[in-house]
């Protein structure tokens, strides 16, 4: 009887904590909510990441998926690629407009409405969804097309989700823009969530029809209270983060002028070949941004010519006419390098002006020390000659003439002027040109 007694009781206290066991496994989440965060212009690297992380839920069979939305707009192509997957999604997706001060705009409008599910957080704003013609010029014909497209596309989007159509039209006709509360009352969105625990409540007991079937979100525990499902974070990986990056079009125009500035500092002055490597990949990346942004090649050739332009006059005359002509060149090409885009997909003129201090401090700087280096060099033989002290016959500017050891030469110089009757000293020889400098007073003169 004692044996039985023990036993008994051993059964008993291993149910006990079977009990215990499976009651603390039963508490813990059993069910994976991703949250995705898409954050500057709707390009083609931001839809490859967010249609992969769609795809990867839908492999989980993850219960949601959170798009953390803050975005000025960008590509069609790009927002029309994300919605056909969102529209053919198996798993809820919900856009969450946040955090304060994010905003949806223009194609983050249309991802939006294309979403089962939006809340936004307090002080966010959506809508301004009208067209932009990416190729420039007034067309009415073409631009009324393209608005009635984009606003009858947006209104079916708005009218399968349940949500206030007339508003969703407006937003493009009339680039109507409202903030989370108006959007709340006029049923532009399903509710407001200025967190994360907020959002999660307020998704519980949602039914949301999918592409074959309805599912009802069940996020959250009133016995806790708290989330019963577990949240996986997802970031972009080191690739695309750098192809995100390099799409904007600021650091596009200066990748560009980096890239030429590169190749010409390397064929100038030839090293171990570190700045002609820097100077392809920058080129690499930027023609990759160019081909993904709305361009117009006219800008790109004309700031091709501001780069020759900047050349010749660094072997001419310094800063003269051919650098006027370079600077009006840059400045018009970024004007119009990005022109007829979204105006978050335009040149600001921050970003033309910074590219024209890099140019100016490049060709002033960099490469007229690069070209002295490069010119004292010996280069027709004349080197009894270097190193010769002569009187100026006339003004060096940047030409003139030189005499020394009783012979009348022709001269040049990279300094800013050599006045007629000044002491010179001839650094380098061209042909039957000198290379000349002013002789300081300090400098040590030939017996």
């Amino acid at each position: 009887m004692g044996i039985v007694r023990r036993g008994s009781r051993a059964f008993l206290l291993a149910g006990l904590m079977l009990g215990l066991i499976a009651g603390v496994a039963g508490s813990q989440p059993n069910r994976e909510v991703d949250l995705v965060e898409v954050r500057g212009v709707i390009d083609p690297p931001t839809a490859d990441y967010l249609r992969a992380q769609l795809r990867s839920a839908e492999e989980r069979d993850a219960h949601a998926l959170i798009v953390q939305l803050d975005t000025p707009g960008g590509l069609d192509s790009s927002m029309r690629d994300i919605i056909r997957d969102v529209a053919a999604s198996s798993v809820p997706v919900v856009v969450w407009v946040a955090p304060r001060g994010a905003r949806a705009a223009s194609a983050g409008t249309f991802i939006a409405m294309a979403a089962h599910l939006v809340f936004m957080a307090e002080a966010t704003e959506i809508g301004a969804a009208s067209p932009v013609n990416l190729a420039g010029g007034s067309d009415d014909t073409l631009d009324k097309k393209v608005t009635n497209d984009a606003a009858a596309f947006i209104e079916e989007l708005a009218r399968t989700r349940g949500r206030n159509e007339e508003w969703a039209r407006s937003a493009v006709t009339e680039a109507a823009a409202i903030g989370a509360t108006e959007a709340e009352e006029i049923g532009v969105i399903d509710g407001k969530a200025s967190s994360l625990r907020a959002l999660l409540e307020a998704l519980d007991g949602r039914t949301v029809a999918l592409a074959d079937a309805e599912a009802e979100l069940d996020t959250w525990d009133p016995a806790q209270p708290g989330p019963n499902v577990a949240v996986n974070f997802k970031d972009m990986g080191p690739l695309q983060q750098l192809l995100h990056i390099v799409t904007d079009p600021e650091i596009a125009f200066l990748l560009l002028l980096i890239g030429f500035f590169g190749l010409i500092f390397e064929l100038y002055n030839p090293g171990i070949g570190l700045a002609g490597i820097l100077g392809g990949i920058a080129l690499i990346l930027a023609f990759y941004s160019l081909s993904v942004l709305p361009t117009n090649w006219a800008g790109v050739l004309l700031i091709a010519l501001a780069v020759i332009f900047f050349l010749v006059d660094l072997h001419v005359a310094g800063l003269g006419v051919f650098t006027v002509g370079g600077l009006v060149a840059l400045v018009v090409g970024g004007l119009i390098l990005f022109s007829g885009a979204p105006d978050a997909l335009r040149l600001s003129p921050w970003g033309i002006a910074l590219g024209v201090a890099v140019s100016l401090l490049f060709f002033i700087s960099v490469m007229t020390a690069a070209l002295r280096v490069r010119l004292r060099r010996p280069i027709t033989g004349e080197e009894g000659i270097v190193g010769e002290v002569g009187d100026a016959q006339t003004d060096i500017a940047p030409e003139g003439t030189v005499i020394t050891k009783g012979t009348l030469w022709r001269a040049r110089t990279m300094e800013t002027g050599i006045a007629a009757g000044s002491k010179v000293k001839i650094m380098a020889s061209e042909g039957l040109v000198l290379l000349v400098e002013p002789l300081h007073e300090k400098e040590d003169r030939p017996a």
